[in-house]
């Protein structure tokens, strides 16, 4: 055991590799406070034949004495390879318009299926976070 210890530590390097800023959600944990700006919340809901990206957006009525909420859905068909999962490219345009209406936005919930492979929740993880030139919402919850 000690020899095996010996060489694992002499043969690994202390420089990391990469980092995924992941936050998951603890039974129990309190809700983050609403955001501020336009879009209140992103939630990106992927089953193996497509996903659905809902966001709430406030609308200010000068007559309302309060900011409503309205939830707005966006539907992304399957992917056109017949691969399983939702279309990336069209699900990575579909965040592009909702980060266009409010870009202060950094947070967003992914909620996958059970049986959905690591694969396709990976594609769809990188297509909410955006490129590291164009991030979209970097703040990723996996529910």
């Amino acid at each position: 055991m000690f020899l095996l210890l010996f060489f694992l530590l002499s043969t690994s390097s202390g420089q990391r590799l990469g980092v995924v800023d992941l936050r998951l959600a603890s039974p129990g944990e309190a809700p983050p406070l609403p955001h501020a700006g336009l879009v209140k919340s992103v939630r990106v809901l992927v089953a193996t034949g497509g996903a659905r990206v809902e966001f709430e957006v406030a609308s200010t009525d000068i007559a309302a004495a309060s900011t409503t909420r309205e939830l707005r859905t966006i539907d992304i068909g399957k992917a056109p390879n017949g691969s399983p999962g939702p279309d990336i490219a069209a699900l990575a345009t579909a965040l592009e318009r909702v980060h266009a209406i409010d870009g202060s936005q950094e947070r967003a919930e992914v909620r996958p299926v059970p049986n959905l492979s690591t694969e396709v929740l990976l594609a769809v993880v990188d297509a909410v976070r955006g490129s590291a030139g164009a991030p979209l919402f970097p703040k990723l919850s996996l529910l």
